[in-house]
């Protein structure tokens, strides 16, 4: 979504929602799905993460920073970071009338700040019982004692006082879900399943999970215990969009007034949006035992050692998995003598085109001229489009069969890399899109390309 965003430029409301109804209707596996459904998704999900501000019809729409560095990082733990931060009820990813229903029972709630305050507190009141469990919560939790409870989400009762009714129902085995409950019947006077009671409370667990903020063990999610600058920043986060402060109080809100906010709201996300405000502790997410060829680039020894990591230093970590897996790959083909000159020649000050000089291996000594395009996530994903700046598709059209593209995926559970052989070339014979956009916007198929082994360097 946040790529096809970064495709569309500043244009009409209307315009731009024509061009991403039908990107998303485009996208593999949607050309059935009903028009009510993707317009659900053109809406909502742009909305929830801020990808774009919409004023009205005469205003122009345009995709905002969120999106944007979602799309050029690929780097979704960071984002859901960025999101979770300064996502909050009341907020303009709301519809006015659900926002009158928060402004009047006074609610003022950051839900993963709130459930990182509970959990520290709760680990607080079990080491004090002189207990070493550390405090989980699952999503039914959540939602009772946290999310429906208006004396939390106001601020009424302290993240203390919620971890000790936690506990302290457990030991009373209280059961929270009752379908005979007259505030779980729908709107055709059915009951709703526990999974659709609890769902809203267990997404934002979910993006806390990936954020690599907690871990999840049989339903129940605890604080990552190495991730705890991070913890501590939501903590103690005290900001907030105040831009609805003047409607509590008032008896009558009307909803005209409450959409006069939402453009506010985005532009309040994504102009305090800070990558800089959170470390990266990439080890975390690959494991500490994850093999990386740091041994001939002393700029990647000090990355992947360096606690401080920014997203560019992302790119320099795909960068040395993939010089290893070259070196190896030489190795094993039987050019051992080529593997030495197997080299990283991207810098900060200097961009040649590519990111890694290596060799063909079938009997030449052709060079082999790399481009890396790296994903990093906690969990599984997969995302097969990646951006190539002008120089690069200028390059790659010059060089041709001896340019490659190395799609590199990480997340905590695999390595998945794609290797695409001139991509000019791949575009020409339509097996795969591109798109003019600042460079070329690069779209591929995995069942037009299937993964390679991913090598690990050894001596």
């Amino acid at each position: 979504m946040a790529n096809e965003c970064c495709r569309i430029p500043r244009s009409t409301c209307q315009e731009y929602n024509r061009k991403y109804f039908e990107a998303i209707r485009m996208f593999p596996g949607n050309i059935d799905m009903a028009d009510k459904t993707l317009h659900n998704w053109r809406t909502e999900i742009p909305a929830l993460f801020g990808f774009y501000k919409e004023t009205t019809q005469l205003h122009p729409t345009e995709t905002y920073r969120m999106a944007t560095f979602l799309h050029e990082n690929q780097y979704l733990t960071q984002f859901l970071r960025l999101f979770l931060f300064s996502f909050q009820f009341p907020g303009g990813h709301l519809k006015p009338q659900d926002l009158k229903g928060i402004i009047l029972h006074g609610i003022r709630f950051k839900p993963a700040r709130t459930i990182v305050r509970v959990l520290m507190a709760g680990n607080h009141l079990l080491h004090q019982f002189g207990s070493e469990k550390e405090m989980n919560i699952s999503a039914e939790e959540a939602t009772y004692c946290i999310f429906n409870d208006t004396r939390v989400t106001s601020g009424q009762i302290s993240a203390e006082h919620v971890a000790a009714t936690i506990l302290q129902n457990r030991k009373n085995k209280i059961k929270y879900y009752n379908p005979n409950d007259k505030n779980v019947l729908s709107l055709t006077g059915s009951a709703r399943s526990k999974g659709d009671i609890t769902r809203y409370a267990g997404d934002i667990l979910d993006y806390m999970e990936i954020a690599n903020l907690l871990q999840k063990h049989n339903g129940y999610f605890s604080l990552k215990g190495n991730e705890l600058a991070a913890l501590n920043t939501f903590a103690n986060d005290d900001t907030w969009f105040d831009g609805y402060e003047p409607y509590y109080g008032k008896p009558d809100i009307g909803t005209a007034e409450l959409s006069k906010v939402e453009p506010h709201w985005f532009e309040y996300v994504n102009s305090t949006m800070n990558p800089r405000l959170f470390k990266t502790n990439l080890h975390s997410i690959l494991g500490n035992d994850a093999e990386i060829d740091v041994i001939f680039d002393d700029r990647i020894k000090h990355v992947v050692a360096s606690e401080k990591k920014t997203t560019k230093e992302i790119g320099n970590l795909g960068e040395a998995i993939i010089c290893g897996h070259e070196k190896m790959r030489l190795k094993i083909n039987g050019y051992e003598e080529f593997v030495r000159l197997v080299q990283i020649v991207d810098s900060p000050a200097y961009h040649p085109g590519f990111d890694i000089d290596s060799f063909e291996a079938d009997g030449t000594e052709d060079h082999r001229y790399i481009e890396v395009k790296t994903t990093i996530s906690k969990q599984k994903i997969q995302m097969y489009g990646f951006h190539m700046s002008t120089n690069e598709w200028r390059v790659a059209s010059t060089i041709k069969e001896h340019y490659y593209v190395y799609r590199l995926m990480l997340s905590e559970k695999e390595k998945i890399l794609f290797i695409l052989r001139n991509p000019v070339g791949l575009y020409k014979s339509d097996k795969i899109e591109a798109e003019p956009r600042d460079g070329m916007e690069i779209t591929f198929s995995a069942d037009s390309f299937k993964p390679t082994k991913l090598l690990t360097w050894k001596k």
